[in-house]
């Protein structure tokens, strides 16, 4: 299992490899001269953070190196060096901080199953395809795999099954890589890649008492796995990209392909997974801003997503055309929730046991409709 997961950890390692070079004497065996020569200009290029020119990064040759003439002699030594190569040439993906292992999320990206997540585990090989594969996707009985997935930690490794071609970030290949973000198509399915909390807050989180209360209770309803989130895109870019690089399964509430057209503003509904840390980043950064609301239910995702897809529109007496209502705003929510009679408010709670939010004119406390 690779150490390398982070940039922390790659200066950690690479000051080992170099005092460990040191201590083999590279005075005695001009093989160790090279190695400590790379090291040291490894080094030099990501000194005090700088990440290097991917030029620069092409320059290192210690993988082979240590493949070809440590393997035998000193195999942990030669792992260490051909670790270091390896992340090295990868470095711009490497987060900041501590080691974490992270689980990589393959998600299908067009179709009638968009949205839908495979969650990969570090170093275990999925296969994905329309029959016969661990992740079946746009199932057909006559179908077969189209490809198989392995996450690293640091690069997600994609390579096609039989005769179906793909496309990695826009270029045809039988095989390829993806970071972050990264795309692909196969057999006219897209995907798309990414990396379980892969991005810090943009500032340090220092969350309000209020929010802390919040999200104990809210993580002790988690527990049941009976929690979920309806999550407001157009309040905040930083909330769906949590929920994005989170493994936890989300929908928009919108349908169809003219329902794709707002992806970046729609309300998702999140089904919260008590393994995920998804809770306690979308309450510590984003209580009190109004990003959305939370709700329990036993219902299951589909029955949930369908009931609150009947809320998106309202009549309103006096007007020809239905308007939206954006009942996930806890501004709104809140307002609404004093003034609902007794049959809206059976009608808001026919598949759900109770809807909690934050309200804004009570000190952040939470609401709650049960």
């Amino acid at each position: 299992m690779m150490r390398i997961l982070s940039r922390d950890a790659f200066a950690q390692v690479l000051v080992e490899a170099r005092r460990r070079t040191r201590t083999l004497d590279p005075s005695r065996w001009p093989l160790l001269g090279q190695i400590e020569a790379q090291l040291q200009f490894i080094a030099e290029q990501t000194k005090q953070g700088r990440v290097p020119h991917e030029e620069d990064r092409m320059r290192t040759t210690l993988g082979p190196l240590a493949a070809r003439n440590l393997e035998d002699i000193d195999p942990e030594y030669a792992d260490q060096l051909e670790e270091i190569d390896y992340t090295f040439r990868r470095y711009p993906q490497l987060p900041h901080g501590p080691s974490v292992r992270r689980r990589g999320v393959l998600q299908v990206w067009s179709g009638r199953e968009t949205y839908r997540k495979l969650v990969l585990d570090l170093g275990v090989p999925r296969t994905v395809g329309s029959a016969q594969a661990d992740f079946v996707v746009h199932g057909d009985t006559a179908g077969s795999p189209h490809f198989q997935i392995v996450w690293d930690g640091v690069s997600a490794h994609v390579q096609a099954e039989g005769t179906h071609r793909l496309a990695i970030n826009g270029v045809a290949t039988w095989y390829g890589e993806m970071a972050n973000r990264g795309w692909m198509t196969a057999v006219r399915t897209a995907y798309r890649f990414l990396v379980e909390d892969h991005t810090p807050p943009p500032e340090p989180i220092d969350a309000a008492a209020a929010a802390l209360d919040a999200l104990t209770e809210l993580a002790r309803r988690c527990g049941s796995g009976n929690l979920y989130a309806i999550i407001d895109a157009a309040r905040s870019e930083r909330a769906l990209q949590l929920v994005e690089e989170s493994i936890d399964p989300y929908a928009s509430l919108y349908d169809g392909e003219q329902g794709r057209a707002f992806d970046d503003i729609a309300p998702y509904l999140v089904h919260l997974q008590p393994s995920s840390g998804l809770l306690r980043r979308l309450v510590t950064e984003g209580w009190g801003d109004a990003w959305g609301v939370y709700v329990e239910s036993s219902a299951g995702f589909e029955k949930v997503r369908r009931h609150f897809r009947q809320f998106l529109k309202v009549e309103v007496e006096g007007e020809a055309k239905p308007r939206f209502f954006r009942f996930y705003d806890p501004r709104v929510l809140c307002t609404f929730a004093e003034v609902m009679t007794p049959e809206q408010r059976s009608e808001l709670r026919r598949a759900v046991d109770a809807v909690l939010f934050e309200r804004a004119t009570h000190g952040l406390r939470m609401g709650v409709i049960e």
